[in-house]
This record gives structure tokens, sequence and C-alpha cells, in this order.
């Protein structure tokens, strides 16, 4: 019986299967214009909880194509839209396979796109040996951007075409998306705009082959490419040419490992049909300049003392031959091998005991160690050969993975069966012939596998678990990349979650430890509304210290029921909630521990019976994780508590291997061709208004910023900026003067034994802060109030420095002479220009420490909120920054800004802890200061917006498939700055020194009282009656947001309420 083949039968009668409707669309060369292709359909925004007493996945498979409307559009029309999505125009992704309308035989990868902030490194030609070319429809201008910064403009992609061997820089509307890479585990949408997303569980591709030994560097002509090409040949018959890859995973003894580099001895058979393999591979240089690794097929050129030093297989060196010739034979003979981690054996004799011990193996395997049986290699495609049952609706667990790209070369599985399938005889919908496998005999070419094909497209199928359960099969194109997959606060079906309340009664050690309320398995997510179901355990043990999982533990016994909650009040730990596509470990058990005899494996003693590791492939409502055992003889798959398996690697690990610090990275302002323009920006100067609407910040001489008895003694601030000289005002309310009652009074002045008083008279006008980018907020505190002498904004005090200062255990740093000048002119500053909701406090004591409290601003999410910063002036400033460290209040939960960090630190350019570039500016020890810092994070940082200060965000700002991320990260913000509030009030400590003016501003009720606990409740109330009716009207996380949301934000407005009710 001839395979399967989804072109076969083409004419039947029957309605057309999803592949075969597809193909029909997709194969139509890209070219012939009127053709049937399936609408994608969209899952049901309103969720419908699954059954929760199902055992097993529980998933509503749903045949996609009934519900398809088939109708006659272009595959690609002029607009560039995916067929079927409205008119929508196509998002382009890293990884994306697409070709050019103007040339069918244009087929090439995208390497850098605008909405991808992972691929927007600086200075791009570096990852190239050819320069980058510019499409004739960009300017040099944008170009010339794109070359510094490494952000391809808005509309435009950088690819590198497979088939010309040329990377350029193209608008999109000159592209078609032929497919896009999608892997198991992946978290996808169909629309950005919707807050459904889904998990790929299974891929299924499709190829178009080139015999590699016809490519010839790429040089081939329409009609061989036509002629010789194979397509629709599903990527389930085919394997990777090479045994060993980069990225694949190993497993040696007890040893886990990711193979970093594969060293390669090659056969190179020459134009006399003689046949070497060459001395040094390295200096094989490839025809094909984008080739990394060497296959068969390939055509190289080298030095001839290279093939002489070789060792040959036929023939001899011959001097008069021309050392160019084909690789026919390729085998590893090195793998260099990153270890991951090591498998703990139950140690029940001296033997485990032994074998417990064994040391990590070298980083550099030979052939001895890769022929031990000791090694194995990892096939994550390898189908179990004894499954599990088919789930209780008819769906089969198993699931099928595509791992096939474009170039990659490839052999057919069963090459007898390819050549009788493959004969050429059947023709595509198109009118296209399917292709004819000509296999090449080993008699004629010595012996040697020939039979290599070149990848040069690849069409996928995906199926998608959606968090509302339901199951679809679809198009990649079809499909984006989740922009919220790391948000801490999304779960899908399946997942172990726990609540972020621990519960009452704690373990002894529980001071060090994270102890759950509850522990539950989540059976379904209404996304929009951001609530779950999840199904609880009714007696489960967790303890987590850190994200690592305390053993012994056990998740127990699920309750019948199951429990609608706001997705804010759970949380997935790295240690139990595993996700599809992940590797992990299997910890033995006895199988009288167990209640299901497809639990998994208790031990093996045997190294070539590998039945303790593998991949997760299926997440059940039960709390079990099925488990492929992909280097176990047979494969085969088990059914484990989640609590019984540890994370070797996921996908989202790939990226730590060689990830850089951020402050290590490359800076746009290095570029040289860029010098000008950062100049220019350098030149820029914000400006906010004063108590009468004056400017109050200006352009002043380097020359006003020394003092009379300075000139003689210059030092590193020479050339700050100074105030103008003007007619002194009244101190009498800006330091304080000491008391032996301890209450904080204040004097005329303050003397020093300086020259000039350290801390003179204000001024009217301000200094300058550099960036344009600034403009401050409106203030949720009036000008009338900042002038009570509760909220004095600029204060140094007598007493100690409050004892949980982050910096006061530093030595202090303030014996220099110019450190202690320059502090006095950032005084001289921060006296006069505070903007209000500002409050500066530093002590005589310790006048390079420093704390700052910040009011939220109206219209943000941190809007009537207190925020403590504090402040050390090291001894090298101003040479280098001041540090700073925020005081996070959100308990673990998450942060409150993407800059403000849960462990204190803040992001930003000017403090050192970000780089900076054409939109951000670095700290300036001539210009900088502590002002404008102030200025930044109140102006930069407490925005209305904050989900765009993600790094490389804010390019996407007025983009609208970002408004929804942006939404959901606002109406976070939001109630967990409520949660400041509540802090503050109630721990004195945390807030020392100002007890007094958070009191006067939040509880006080005299008349000129700011009253911000009552505007707090009243805005918080406010959003909570337009946002508790639910509909489907827009939410913009500020004013409307979700009900997962409404949940926390009514849980603070009681805590805030009972607060306003207690105040005297």
């Amino acid at each position: 019986m001839e395979p399967d083949n989804p072109t076969n039968n083409l004419t039947n009668a029957a309605p057309p299967t999803l592949v075969e409707r597809w193909l029909a669309a997709l194969f139509e060369d890209r070219f012939l214009r009127r053709i049937v292709v399936p609408r994608p359909t969209t899952p049901d925004a309103a969720v419908q909880t699954a059954s929760t007493t199902s055992n097993s996945s529980g998933a509503r498979h749903t045949q996609n194509t009934a519900r398809y409307t088939p109708r006659l559009i272009p595959f690609f029309d002029a607009a560039s839209t995916v067929p079927g999505m409205a008119e929508a125009r196509v998002q382009f992704c890293v990884e994306d396979t697409v070709g050019l309308k103007d040339d069918k035989y244009m087929v090439g990868v995208v390497d850098r796109s605008f909405g991808d902030v992972d691929s927007h490194e600086p200075r791009p030609q570096r990852d190239y040996a050819d320069d980058i070319e510019r499409h004739r429809d960009i300017s040099r201008e944008q170009f010339s951007k794109f070359m510094r910064t490494g952000i391809p403009p808005r509309g435009t992609v950088l690819v590198s075409w497979q088939t010309q061997f040329r990377t350029e820089l193209i608008p999109e509307a000159q592209l078609e998306l032929l497919d896009r890479a999608l892997y198991v585990g992946d978290v996808v949408k169909r629309d950005a705009k919707s807050p459904m997303s889904g998990t790929v569980i299974g891929t299924t591709g499709y190829c178009t082959l080139f015999p590699a030994t016809m490519f010839n560097g790429g040089q081939v002509t329409q009609s061989l490419t036509e002629d010789l090409s194979i397509r629709v040949v599903p990527a389930t018959e085919l394997l990777n040419a090479h045994e060993y890859v980069e990225g694949a995973l190993v497993i040696y003894g007890d040893w886990i490992g990711k193979i970093e580099q594969v060293i390669d001895e090659v056969a190179v058979k020459l134009s006399n049909n003689s046949v070497v393999i060459a001395e040094s591979v390295d200096e094989l240089d490839p025809d094909d300049p984008l080739i990394e690794r060497l296959s068969v097929g390939d055509t190289v050129k080298t030095k001839k003392g290279n093939l002489r030093r070789g060792r040959w297989r036929y023939g001899a060196f011959d001097p008069t031959i021309r050392p160019h010739g084909m690789v026919v034979e390729t085998r590893t003979v090195r793998l260099i091998v990153h270890w991951l981690t090591k498998r703990f054996r139950p140690v029940s004799s001296d033997a485990m005991a032994a074998h417990d011990t064994q040391l990590m193996p070298s980083e550099e395997l030979g052939l001895d160690e890769i022929d031990s049986p000791r090694f194995h290699l990892y096939d994550a495609t390898a189908g179990a050969a004894s499954t599990l049952p088919l789930l209780e609706n008819g769906v089969d667990r198993s699931y099928h993975v595509t791992e096939v790209a474009v170039g990659d070369r490839v052999r057919f599985r069963d090459l007898t069966g390819a050549a009788v399938k493959y004969d050429g005889t059947h023709t595509l919908p198109n009118g296209y012939a399917q292709g004819k496998l000509s296999r090449i005999a080993r008699t004629e070419s010595l012996g040697y596998d020939l039979n290599v094909y070149i990848v040069m497209q690849t069409h996928s199928l995906v199926t998608v678990q959606w968090q509302d359960l339901s199951i679809t099969e679809d198009a990649s194109p079809f499909l984006l990349p989740d922009p919220n997959v790391e948000d801490d606060d999304e779960v899908w079906p399946g997942e172990i979650v726990c609540t972020k309340e621990q519960r009452q009664e704690k373990s002894p050690d529980g001071f060090w430890t994270f102890e759950p309320a509850r522990v539950g398995v989540v059976q379904g997510v209404k996304s929009r509304d951001r609530i779950a179901s999840v199904r609880w355990f009714e007696s489960a043990d967790i303890r987590f210290m850190g994200d690592d999982l305390i053993p012994p533990s056990s998740t127990g016994t699920l309750s019948d029921g199951s429990e609608d909650v706001s997705l804010y009040d759970i949380r997935s730990t790295p240690s139990l909630t595993r996700r599809r596509g992940d590797f992990v470990i299997i910890h033995f058990a006895e199988r009288s521990d167990t209640e299901d005899a497809n639990v998994g494996p208790t031990s093996s003693t045997n190294d070539s019976h590998v039945d303790w590791f593998g991949e997760v492939i299926d997440l059940g409502l039960d709390g079990l994780v099925t488990v492929r055992l992909g280097a176990a003889e047979p494969v085969q798959d088990v059914r484990i508590p989640a609590e019984r398996v540890r994370l070797v690697y996921s996908s989202d690990m790939a990226s730590q291997f060689d990830l850089m610090p951020h402050m290590d990275g490359d800076s746009v302002e290095e570029s040289d061709d860029g010098a000008s323009d950062l100049d220019s920006f350098n030149e820029m100067w914000i400006e906010y208004e004063g108590v009468d609407g004056e400017a109050m910040i200006g352009n002043y001489d380097d020359e006003d910023w020394s003092t009379e008895d300075e000139d003689e003694d210059t030092d590193d601030d020479e050339s700050m900026p100074d105030l103008e000289a003007q007619d002194a005002i009244d101190t009498s309310k800006t330091t304080p003067e000491a008391h032996s009652d301890g209450e904080r009074k204040y004097s005329q002045d303050t003397e020093m034994n300086d020259p000039e008083p350290l801390f003179p008279a204000p001024r009217s006008s301000s200094p300058v802060v550099k960036d344009a980018s600034v403009s401050i907020p409106e203030p949720v505190i009036s000008t009338a109030n900042s002038e009570s002498e509760h909220l004095l904004s600029f204060v140094v005090l007598d007493t100690p420095p409050p004892t949980n200062h982050h910096y006061l255990n530093t030595q202090p740093s303030t014996s220099a002479s110019s450190l202690m000048k320059r502090i006095a002119k950032e005084h001289k500053i921060l006296r006069s220009s505070l903007p209000p909701g500002i409050f500066f406090r530093t002590w005589e004591s310790r006048l390079d420490l420093i704390r700052v409290l910040m009011i939220g601003p109206h219209d943000t999410p941190y809007e009537y909120a207190p925020f403590i910063i504090d402040f050390h002036l090291p001894s090298n400033y101003p040479s280098g920054p001041p540090e700073a460290f925020f005081h996070s209040w959100t308990n673990g939960n998450g942060p409150v800004n993407p800059n403000l960090y849960e462990d204190g630190k803040i992001c930003l350019s000017l403090l050192g802890t970000w780089h900076a570039d054409e939109r951000n500016e670095s700290w300036s020890p001539a210009k900088s200061t502590l002002l404008q810092v102030l200025v930044s994070i109140m102006g930069l940082v407490l925005v209305k917006e904050p989900y765009y200060n993600e790094a490389g965000y804010d390019v996407h700002r007025e983009a609208p498939e970002t408004k929804l991320s942006s939404a959901l990260y606002t109406e976070r913000a939001y109630f967990r700055a409520r949660a400041f509030i509540v802090h503050a009030l109630t721990n004195d400590a945390a807030i020392d020194p100002f007890t007094l003016e958070l009191q006067y501003l939040y509880q006080s009720k005299e008349d000129e009282a700011p009253g911000l606990l009552d505007k707090a409740i009243a805005a918080a109330k406010d959003i909570l009656e337009k946002s508790e009716g639910g509909g489907e009207g827009e939410r913009d996380g500020l004013r409307r947001i979700s009900l997962g949301a409404v949940v926390m934000l009514r849980r603070q407005v009681a805590k805030l309420e009972e607060l306003a009710a207690k105040r005297s």
C-alpha cells in the first residue's frame, strides 16, 4: 500500500482535509491568484471551563476545518495580508521563512524585525562577513540609523537570502510570509490584540527538497529547480544528514549535556575521482559563503598542502589536480559539550554510591566516549513505541515534532520507500509535479551515500491548545508568538500553580522558606477577565527555598471541584510548573507509592538504559505530567506527579549560555558615525514650570559653577554649571536645628567651616537638567501644599540616618574637600528646584547618604502612592554616578515598574545601570546632577504606560498590537502601588524620616492638607465602578481594568478604608 500523501486522491468527492485544503492554497507556487484557502477560526472569547473530573488533558479537540468557510482569494495579495484575516497586515517575526513577491525563487529567513526587541543589537554588520545591502525603497538616512542602532525601521525586516547568499534590509511590502518557525511549548496568539493565548502541543511540517549534489554552491537555474525539486515531503520522513548537531542533548553516564560544537572529519572527492580526508577542516573553503558546517554535496576548495597531508581513501595526491571538489562524507570525531546537570541515584549499595560520586565528564568527548555504551544522543523526534491510551474524547496523547528548517541538509529515513512514493507520477493541486526522487546508487559514487537533500522551503501545521482548553490545527503563519509569554501572571491549562499567600501554620524553618497556602492545577483560563479555574490539591506539602522545591514534597490528592481565582492571586514556579518541551530528570520512587502502574520508572542501574530522562509532552488536568523517555529502548511515555521531575533544559534557557550583562553590551554611542547625532542630542535641555508657570530650567555658562574661593583649587566638577548669582532669600525653612527634646525645628541658617556656607540661600532659577525627553508629570500635591512647613522639600537633618538605609554600612566618603564642594553645589540646586512631589533628606553626620520620598504623579498607575529611594555618593563622585536603591514593597509578587527591580536596582542610564543610546543619556561628571536623576525617575520611570519602559519597547509605544500588553502591565502596577500606600502607613520604620510628612499627606484633617488617602480611595472606587460590570469595552489598565485586577484592587481599597477609619 502506498504511504500516505496529502496530494493523493485530490479529486475524491469527499470534503478535503485540512492538509489538502491548506496545501491547495500554499502550493499554488505563490503566484496563482484564485485559489481556495481555509479561513482561520478564533477561539471563543468567552471561556467555558472544562469538566474538572477528567484525570487527563481533557482537551476539547475541534477539527477546525469543520468551521472553516472556503473562499476564493489570493494566498498573498498586494497588501501583504494573510488570507482569512480580515485585511490584517502580516506581522513578520524573526526566523520566519519569506519569499520575494517579484521573484518566486528567492527564499530567505528573517534575522531582525521591528517587533522583536531581542534582535535589536547595535551595529548589525558585525554579524555578517559581507556588507548588508539596502533595498532601493529604504532611504539612506533610515539605513544609516539601522546600521548604528540595529533596529529595522517600522515596516522593514533584515533578511538573509538563502538562494543568493546575501543579507538585505528590505520593506515588508516586498515579501511574502511562507512559514513561521513554531515549536512545541511555544505560546502563541491569533492576534496580538486578543487576550486569548495557547500552547503549541504539536507540529507537522512539509518540505520542498533539492538534491545537495546538484546545488553547485547555489548556482542553479530555474528550470533545474523545477525539474529536480521534490515538494510536499512530510518532515517525519526525514532526518538530519548529521547525526550530531549543535544544541542537541546528550547523556553520558549520569550526566546530561548540550552539544556546543561538533568537529567533523571531511572526505572530498576531486575531479579525478580520488577521495581524501583533508588534514584540516578549517582550511576547506566552501563555495557557498553562508555554509557554517560542511555536508555531503557541498563543493569546497582548499590549499594543496591540506590535501597532500590528508588521509587518502582512493588514489593519491596529484599536484596537477586542482584542489577543488565535492564533500562525499562527513564523520563526527569530537564533541564539545556543556554539561547541564547530573541525576542523583538512590544509594542502595557501595557500587551505586561509587556511581553517585562520578565526576563531571570532560567537555571534549572523542570517539572512545562517543562510541561508549554510556553515551546516548537524545532524539526529540522519536515517537513512543508504547504510548499511553487515547484520551476519553479520542484524541491521541502523542504529538509530532518538526525539527527541520530552511537550509538544513537531510536524508530520507527510508530511502527505498521514498523512491517508490516520489516516482514523479503525482501532481499537486496547482498543476505542478510533486517531483521525482532520483536515487544515486552507491556504485556510482565510490560507495558513498550521496542522497542528501537541501531543505529549500518549509510549511508547517501547528496544533494548539488554547487557554479555554479548545484544540485547533492551523497553518503556522496564522499564529503569532505571544509577546506576554514571560508574564509571570499568565498560566495555561494543566500547569501547577501556587497561591501567593502563604499558609498560616508554617514549618519550623518556615522563616527561610515559601510555603504556599494552596497548590492546584489550572483547569482553564478566562483570558479576557484574567480569571483562572483552579482545582486544588487537598493536602499538598510543598515548600520552596527561592525557586527551588525542597524535598520531600507531595502534591497529594485533588479535590473534586474547581474555583475561579484571579490570575494575580496565583503564580507558577520554575521548580514545579512544567511546560511542554521541558527536558526533565525523573526522581525515582517505589512502585507502591503510586496509584497508577504507568507512573514511571523506579530505578535503573544500567547506563545503557536511560529510563530517567525525557521530555514533557503533555500536562494533565489531574496534576500528572506525561514524559517521553526519548533515549530509552524502546521509547516510552510515562505519567508522573509534577514534583517528581526536575527541569534540566528548556528553550527559554537557550540564550542563558551566551547572555551578556546589559552593561557589558554595546551602546550606539560607541559608533563613530553616530557621534554627531549624539552630540546634538546632548545639547537639549528639559524644562518644567515653577510656581507661577515660569520656566525653572535654563542654560548657564560653565564658569558660573565656580565659587570665589575655588578658582585656585580646581577639581573634577569645575565645569559643572552653577546658578546665577541673585539676591539671597530667607532660608529659615530649609535647614534643621538640634534641640534636646528631639523635635525638628528650623533655624535661620547652618554654618560650616567652608569659606562659603554649605547650604547657600535658594535662588529663583534652577540648574540645567539635560534630557530633552523628560517631561515632569502633573503632581498630586498642589504648589500651595508644597509651601507648608509640613512638606519641606529639602532638609538636612541632625539626627542619625535610619537604620534601614541601604547604604548605612558603607564607609563615609565626605572626607575629600572636592566632594564636599560638589555636595554643596548639589544642595544649592536641590533647595530651590525640586519639583512638587519629591522630598529630599540627608544628614549632617552623613552627607553622602540621601533618602528621597516621591509621590506618584497624577494620571499614572503610581498616583498617590509613596516611593522611597536611598542614594549614596561614593568617594569617586561625581566622576561616577550616585548609587541608588529602591525600596520595593511588593513582597516578592513582582515589580511595580520595569525599571524598579524587587531587589532594589533602579535601571536608568544616568545611574550607569543601563547602557545609554540616542534616547537615554549617560552620566556626565561635568553636567549631570542629583536633581537630574530625581527628575528622570519622576518623569521617565513613574509614567502612565510603564510597559514601554522595558528595554527596547519604547519604539512600540504607538503600535496597536502592544496596547493590550501595556494595559495589563498598567493595571498590575496600579493595584501594586495601592499596596505601597498601605505599607507606608502601617510601617513607620520603613518610611523614616518621612513619618510626619506622610501622616500630613495622607491622614491629616487640616484644611490645607492634601488628603491623599481619601483621594486614593475615591480614585480606586471609581475604577472599580467602571470595571466591575465587565463588558467588551477597551481597557486601558488605569481607568478600566480586568475582573482579575478588580479582585486585587477591591482588596486594597478595603485596607485603605480601614486606615481611613482609624485616623484621628
